[in-house]
């Protein structure tokens, strides 16, 4: 493969995350910085996770996985929607928290709601003030 990490830009509906279309370029940055290993990475949209420290335009670091653990910061697709929450599974529901007071939690009933976990986020890189 190819070395460094895909960086993953907006995400069409439907197609897998890590589709060749939605792949803006790669970043020449080793998986192993992060722990654990980083499988790409994805371009930040919108506030709902300053609290956490993740900024619109911020890259975060995703490591695959189908599984997070209850308060891990997860990639998760609601039926053609990518978004960025903290992981919050409650009985047969789960709540996608955000880290913005200005934000309401989201919670998701799979069984009515397609929801698949992309993956969890394990590193954000902030590459400064676009030109």
């Amino acid at each position: 493969p190819e070395p460094g990490l895909p960086l993953i830009g907006r995400v069409a509906g439907g197609a897998p995350i890590l589709a060749a279309e939605h792949v803006e370029r790669r970043v020449a940055i080793d998986p192993a910085v992060f722990r654990p290993r980083a499988d790409y990475l994805l371009r930040v949209q919108g506030d709902s996770m300053i609290d956490a420290g993740i900024l619109s335009g911020d890259l975060v670091a995703v490591r695959r996985a189908s599984r997070p653990e209850p308060g891990q910061i997860a990639v998760v697709r609601l039926d053609d929607e990518v978004t960025v929450k903290t992981w919050r599974p409650t009985g047969a529901r789960v709540v996608l928290e955000p880290a913005n007071a200005a934000y309401r939690p989201l919670t998701v009933d799979p069984r009515r709601t397609a929801l698949t976990v992309e993956g969890v986020v394990v590193g954000v890189l902030r590459l400064g003030a676009a030109p």
